[in-house]
């Protein structure tokens, strides 16, 4: 479980992971080498990934959509291992409720998603629903509020 002191520092972390630990330490009372030896050890399990967020548009990729994905029963791997390695999937999740997989998927522009969508009938695909996503409204945020 997870101590009150550790939720302090990930929140502050989760706001701004280039924070440095003597100002997490002023801000939340807590010595800067209980911070340092808890990050360290957050670091081996519980922190997956430091990672940058982007602006996909500002990077002239127009085209952001959620796609669910329905795939004949033997070409899950086969699919899921494609969609792994697939340069314009920004993520990958199994679901269920009918479905198989919900895709994240970041193009130029309609037409290459068009075309990445047609090369998946190959993979297995039996049906899928696109839904494009047109405004961030919000991400990422969970735990970012300091609890100070």
């Amino acid at each position: 479980m997870t101590s009150v002191k550790e939720l302090r520092l990930l929140s502050h972390l989760r706001l701004d992971s280039r924070e440095k630990l003597t100002s997490i330490s002023q801000k939340t009372n807590i010595p800067i080498s209980t911070l340092f030896d808890m990050l360290k050890e957050m670091q081996t399990g519980l922190i997956i990934k430091n990672t940058v967020i982007l602006d996909f548009s500002k990077l002239g990729y127009h085209t952001h959509a959620q796609v669910f994905l329905k795939v004949a029963l033997e070409q899950k791997e086969g699919l899921k291992k494609h969609l792994y390695l697939h340069p314009q999937i920004n993520s990958v999740y199994k679901i269920n409720n009918g479905w198989d997989f919900v895709v994240e998927t970041v193009h130029l522009n309609n037409k290459e998603l068009d075309l990445f969508l047609e090369n998946l009938t190959s993979y297995g695909v039996i049906d899928q629903e696109i839904y494009y996503l047109i405004e961030e409204v919000k991400k990422e945020s969970f735990l970012i509020t300091p609890l100070d």
